[in-house]
């Protein structure tokens, strides 16, 4: 792994770069923009967390929902579609699954487990 300062390091020792200063406080990335134009974002999620400001939950392509790209538990979207669940019970399905969302991810930490299906596999 290569720590997202390190990756701007690298980035600014060939290229002049100018801060992007985002009002969108749930963005992943950090943007700069390339002098002579175009932009580059680096999403650093293990060397600098955005877990405080993260809004996301993810939809996998088998119809599970995760809500951090780090968690083990994923929620079953696609048996309540199949079942034809009508919009009242997904919109349940959303509000209690959005309120299970972690703080953070816990790398780093003691215990931390890494999920079974990274995030290469739910197109994270």
């Amino acid at each position: 792994m290569v720590p997202g300062h390190e990756i701007l390091r690298r980035l600014q020792a060939k290229f002049s770069l100018t801060s992007v200063v985002s009002e969108n406080k749930s963005e992943t990335a950090k943007r700069w923009r390339l002098d002579g134009g175009g932009e580059i974002g680096i999403i650093a999620p293990v060397t600098e967390p955005f877990c405080g400001h993260c809004n996301r939950l993810r939809l996998t392509a088998d119809g599970q929902i995760r809500t951090c790209l780090f968690s083990v538990v994923e929620h079953d979207l696609r048996a309540l579609l199949r079942e034809g669940a009508p919009d009242e019970a997904l919109r349940e399905f959303f509000y209690t699954v959005a309120g299970k969302k972690e703080d953070r991810h816990h790398i780093g930490e003691p215990g931390f487990v890494q999920p079974e299906r990274t995030m290469s596999c739910i197109g994270g």
